[in-house]
């Protein structure tokens, strides 16, 4: 992969619509009332990275094994992730996200798209279009990005992929 250093005002640009993204999500359409923040992040990284074990969970979210323990514990007692035996090394469980815990972020992400539904209706046609095909050219750079960004946290980490 060739690596190239980009403007910093297209870096500035590019972060400025990330950023606004961002909040536009974390404020006006995440529903938070039964998941914290820190929670939905985790559910989120086991839904792209599959079961992962509890020590890597804490090191990839970058909080003390003891936090990522109780965080896990609350998850299980709420029936959203399960621990189950690493196929590797039967000593060692990994997380994995349970049925509930994939139910709650596909309810999460709708409700992400109706509020997100209701606001586009405060656009005009012209800024709806715009914004539709920017989406449409945006979202196959930004997974691109998702998975660059990925394969050089596990090149740092010497892993090869597969439960952690």
């Amino acid at each position: 992969m060739v690596v190239r250093t980009a403007r910093r005002d297209d870096v500035d640009a590019i972060g400025e619509v990330i950023d606004e993204a961002m909040d536009l999500t974390v404020r006006h359409l995440a529903d938070r009332t039964a998941l914290s923040g820190s929670a939905a992040m985790l559910l989120n990284r086991l839904v792209h990275e599959g079961p992962t074990r509890l020590t890597a969970l804490a090191a990839l979210e970058g909080i003390s094994q003891p936090a990522m323990t109780q965080l896990i514990q609350r998850l299980e007692r709420q029936g959203l992730v399960e621990r189950c035996g690493d196929p590797d090394d039967g000593r060692v469980a990994v997380v994995a996200l349970g049925d509930s815990g994939r139910s709650m972020l596909e309810e999460r992400k709708n409700h992400r798209r109706s509020s997100l539904a209701d606001l586009l209706g405060t656009l005009t046609p012209e800024d709806e279009c715009a914004l539709r095909l920017v989406a449409h050219v945006a979202l196959p750079i930004l997974r691109k990005l998702s998975d660059n960004a990925a394969a050089a946290a596990q090149s740092r980490r010497g892993d090869g992929g597969g439960i952690r």
